[in-house]
């Protein structure tokens, strides 16, 4: 038993080890490849990788490698703070929704309803014309789009936890409803919850990705995923990373965010 547990914990040991070379090597090569993503090189247009450069240069002579960097940055944020929103308002509404039931359950119902019939690009392009495109027009739209979701997934799961014994308990006990739903109910619905942050999360990449693509996103010069494939489209002979880098970035992320997403579902 002492032989298994020790067994154990080298190989935790080395998996920490290894993780952490992993991100060494990944930083040290961030920071010597890193140049600033907005400096123009008239000459080194469309140039391929080389050592002065890993993926190479765009059509108007910006690094690839550094616009793919900050790019992942504003894709990333973005999706982030989208998806946190919907959740924190969506979980706050659908709990009082399922707890509460009657009127209050029938107008919050009617709303998602409604939110979920509209197609998700006519979403993005009325907050656009209303906020313009940018950062917060982005974010608006993606919290749109996945704010009834979140809302039906925990009005459903607190309709059914508020008739658990525990529940009925709280109540003989005299403990305000308001108490009831963030201390006692909350904590048990905490795991689905999760779960649907992370697919969520997932679909938000894809979606700003898509936006970003269609030029409804975050405009040039700033980078985001969406809107490097926009542009890098008509050069893909050119240089072919140009392309393959932002789209391959998009495929790893959600890849291991869905791969995060089973393995919460197993635990």
């Amino acid at each position: 038993m002492d032989e298994k547990m020790l067994s154990e914990e080298r190989n935790k040991k080395r998996k920490i080890l290894t993780i952490g070379i992993i991100i060494v090597i990944i930083l040290s090569i961030c920071v010597y490849f890193y140049k600033n993503p907005y400096t123009m090189h008239d000459n080194k247009a469309l140039a391929k990788s080389s050592v002065d450069s890993l993926l190479g240069y765009d059509n108007l002579g910006r690094d690839i490698f550094s616009r793919l960097l900050l790019g992942s940055f504003f894709s990333l944020s973005i999706s982030f703070i989208s998806v946190s929103l919907s959740t924190i308002v969506g979980t706050i509404i659908g709990s009082f929704a399922g707890y509460y039931g009657k009127y209050l359950d029938s107008g919050i119902v009617l709303f998602t309803e409604v939110l979920i019939a509209i197609p998700s690009i006519l979403i993005a392009l009325g907050v656009i014309v209303i906020l313009k495109a940018g950062f917060a027009s982005m974010i608006t739209a993606i919290f749109l789009m996945y704010l009834a979701r979140c809302i039906n997934m925990v009005r459903g799961l607190v309709k059914k936890e508020k008739h658990m014994e525990y529940v009925v308990a709280a109540k003989t006990y005299g403990i305000s409803k308001f108490r009831i739903i963030f201390i006692h109910i909350l904590p048990n619905i905490t795991k689905p919850i999760l779960i649907n942050f992370t697919t969520g999360f997932a679909g938000a990449i894809l979606t700003e990705a898509g936006l970003g693509y269609l030029g409804l996103g975050i405009q040039p010069p700033y980078p985001t995923w969406g809107n490097m494939l926009n542009q890098s489209q008509s050069y893909f002979l050119a240089n072919p990373l140009f392309t393959i880098a932002p789209g391959l970035a998009i495929i790893i992320t959600v890849y291991y965010m869905n791969k995060l997403e089973k393995r919460n579902k197993r635990f």
